[in-house]
């Protein structure tokens, strides 16, 4: 359901172009695009510029004609100039730009309306402050009726322990829907398979299995809510799927031990807002937690046990997007919420200390250094399992029908940088709502299929990243290692991830900076394991035919880190016919120089084929650091709708 809000906004740009349509046809009436939040301010300038028109009625309207010279009344030469069509659809409707404010005449149709809209700067009122702290720990705020927040976030140590690769992960998902202003449900979804961090003292030859998955749903509703002051009750009911082995750490049966658990929380945060931008926040609760596992299959042991807990939290506002967040929690018992190498179980309070930062109202990042592994309401209190040590917590906050970022169309040109490079990527996305896909395959058998989806101006989604690697070269050392585990022949390499857009020419900064991060996992015969890609990329069009692209990345696992500098550039030939050179600059030790020449074929705005030689290993993440033995030569077919 989209939020009341925004059907306001939007009906406002619509109800004042509806008006213009009765409007004197020879009425010149301007108007000043007006925020989320002054849509009734708007409507007052409506009825102003009415009554202005209805006190000139009975005037003469016969034209009186003037000799003009050369130059305006300012003193200035006039000079023409042809401008683009993309360039007057931007502008459609801008009459003047006065510094930091521009007037606007008033939209005529539904597109007009519609690109109003989507020009529309967020206020602060627009921005949703957070809904919790920490998995475990809920705040008192409450998404308004109707209105919807998706979160996707993984905790992690920051290396793999006895099981290597890049980190013991656990993976969540989290849906958070208004059913009234004073009233909230969540679902939510978490699974970690990875063995144990720690090798178990008893399994000292073996690493130790391990997976947890957890489902369930949670409400949220206040009971206080006097001036600054608000206490809410937060419950939740799920099922926890915990297997262990062989051997398991509960039993000495040596096999697997898997148990469905239902377990539960009840927790009461209070918050008072000491000021518009900070926020503190108590909390008291109950985890109920299952106190051994095992019951049937070769004996019981102990595990964590109901826990009583209590914390504190603040949250501080600097600026509009941005808030530092901040919280402790502390098990009382009687159960425990960490165990060790041994076996031995205790209590350990649980931190977390980190940011969001929105780019926007629809999109969100955020970053916490944490010890808890849990992801749920009633799992948040548990640290990863065989240890206690600071790990981290990353996640992307996607509320649908909020504002996105205002922006106009891209140009032709920047529509087609927008589709990527081959081996060094571009720093723009395709606009908010566009889909995009591109299929490769090159001589030597490598194949990649993409499909990614703009959910804002400022993010594209990787919702499909899939492909095989053939005969790369292994050389030994840290580089054949990754070979071995990510590029090896066997199996398909899926990936997911997304690229977020920071700075943009069409929000007043001097170039595209954008960055991306992607996960995933090998499916071959000889690894398991997965690897974290990131990149940060810059684009600078320095002239209207050259746009250069400057990519640091690296590829982070538990074997090594291979890292890499992109630089390449796309040289426009002809209107439809682009020359894109790159290369990227590897650390030798864990990957290979390479270099990639390729042609861009544009049939359409929509529709492009490259064809390219390359040294790369392959287009997808790693590949990109990694180089093959004889140059290939691939095709790509990419296409957005």
């Amino acid at each position: 359901m989209i939020p009341y809000s925004s059907i306001k906004k939007f009906l406002g740009v619509i109800f004042i172009s509806q008006l213009s349509l009765f409007s004197s046809a020879n009425a010149e009436s301007l108007w000043e695009p007006w925020s989320s939040m002054d849509f009734e301010s708007g409507l007052d300038s409506v009825n102003r510029d009415s009554n202005a028109r209805n006190s000139t009625r009975g005037q003469s309207s016969s034209i009186q004609w003037e000799e003009v010279s050369a130059k305006n009344s300012l003193g200035y030469s006039i000079i023409w100039e042809q401008i683009t069509d993309e360039e007057l659809r931007s502008n459609l409707l801008l009459v003047e730009n006065l510094g930091n404010k521009k007037i606007f005449k008033r939209p005529e149709s539904f597109e007009e309306a519609n690109l109003l809209y989507k020009n529309i700067k967020p206020s602060k009122d627009d921005y949703t402050f957070p809904l919790r702290l920490s998995p475990a720990f809920p705040s008192t705020n409450l998404l308004k009726d109707g209105e919807t927040e998706l979160k996707v976030y993984t905790l992690s140590s920051f290396s793999g322990g006895a099981a290597e690769g890049s980190g013991n992960q656990n993976y969540a998902f989290r849906f958070d829907y208004g059913l009234s202003n004073s009233l909230q449900f969540s679902g939510f979804y978490s699974t970690a398979d990875d063995p144990l961090y720690s090798k178990i003292n008893s399994h000292t030859s073996v690493n130790t299995p391990n997976y947890w998955e957890s489902y369930g749903a949670s409400i949220k509703f206040p009971l206080i809510n006097k001036g600054n002051l608000r206490i809410a009750i937060e419950g939740s009911l799920e099922s926890w799927n915990v297997r262990s082995g062989g051997p398991n750490i509960f039993n000495n049966s040596g096999g697997l031990v898997a148990t469905k658990n239902f377990i539960g929380s009840i927790s009461s945060p209070i918050s008072w807002d000491i000021k518009d931008n900070f926020q503190l926040n108590l909390i008291s609760g109950i985890s109920f937690l299952p106190e051994n596992q095992g019951a049937g299959q070769g004996g019981e042991g102990e595990f964590y046990g109901n826990n009583i807990f209590a914390g504190a939290g603040v949250i501080w506002s600097p600026i509009t997007n941005l808030r530092f967040l901040s919280s402790a929690l502390i098990p009382f018992g009687p159960g425990n919420n960490t165990f060790d190498s041994n076996l031995s179980y205790s209590r350990q309070p649980i931190f977390n200390i980190g940011i969001n930062w929105d780019i926007n109202p629809r999109i969100g990042l955020e970053g916490r250094l944490t010890n808890a592994f849990g992801a749920t309401p009633s799992t948040g209190i548990l640290t990863l399992p065989s240890t206690n040590r600071l790990g981290y917590y990353a996640g992307v906050k996607y509320t649908p029908f909020a504002l996105d970022s205002p922006q106009g169309e891209l140009t032709s040109r920047e529509n087609s940088l927008s589709k990527g490079g081959i081996t060094v990527n571009t720093a723009l996305i395709p606009p908010d709502g566009t889909t995009q896909v591109w299929g490769n395959i090159d001589g030597s058998g490598n194949i990649f299929g993409y499909i990614g989806q703009s959910l804002s101006n400022t993010f594209q989604l990787d919702i499909v990243n899939l492909g095989r690697f053939r005969d790369i070269p292994d050389r030994g050392g840290k580089r054949g290692t990754l070979v071995r585990n990510y590029a090896n022949n066997d199996g398909i390499k899926a990936r997911v991830g997304g690229k977020f857009v920071f700075f943009s020419p069409l929000r007043g900064a001097p170039l595209w900076v954008s960055g991306r991060v992607s996960v995933g996992r090998s499916n071959g015969l000889q690894s398991g394991q997965g690897y974290t890609f990131s990149e940060l990329i810059s684009t600078w069009e320095a002239t209207k035919w050259l746009a250069i692209n400057i990519n640091p990345k690296l590829a982070w696992s538990g074997f090594s880190t291979a890292k890499g500098l992109g630089i390449g550039a796309n040289i426009k030939l002809l209107n439809n016919l682009q020359l894109i050179p790159e290369y990227n600059l590897v650390d030798q030790k864990n990957g290979d120089n390479n270099g990639t020449l390729g042609l861009r074929w544009m049939f359409n705005e929509d529709i492009n084929l490259d064809l390219y030689m390359s040294s790369a290993a392959g287009l997808q993440d790693i590949g990109q650091l990694l180089s093959a033995d004889e140059t290939r030569l691939g095709a790509r077919f990419n296409m957005t709708y």
